[in-house]
């Protein structure tokens, strides 16, 4: 059956969203590129193997929208991005990272 889900993020740049991502630990895995300079389709991971694929083809969808990670070391990942995570009104402490397209990746740990 199902064995995961994984995100398609549209971007109008592979780039600028890897770069951002690989301040909380995800690299990218591959870049698909059937027309040599067109648009182009990306698999970016975290050591975790938790993946994002990022799209230029608005035919995979048009954004911004917002993707959520759960974590259990929230200030640790914030640290890494360059940023610091608050507590939220809904028991959990997140923080986010947006890239230039607008979309959001927001990372939260529970307050339990």
């Amino acid at each position: 059956m199902i064995k995961s889900i994984v995100p398609v993020v549209p971007v109008s740049k592979i780039e600028p969203t890897v770069e951002l991502l690989a301040k909380v630990g995800f690299t990218q895995n591959w870049v698909h590129d059937p027309n040599n300079g067109g648009l182009r389709y990306a698999s970016v991971s975290d050591q975790s193997g938790h993946e994002l694929h990022l799209s230029e083809s608005r035919g995979d969808g048009v954004g911004p929208v917002v993707v959520y990670f759960w974590t259990d070391s929230i200030d640790t990942l914030a640290d890494l991005a360059g940023t610091t995570a608050q507590d939220q009104t809904w028991q959990t402490r997140e923080f986010w990272l947006r890239d230039p397209d607008g979309n959001t990746f927001r990372f939260g740990q529970r307050l339990d």
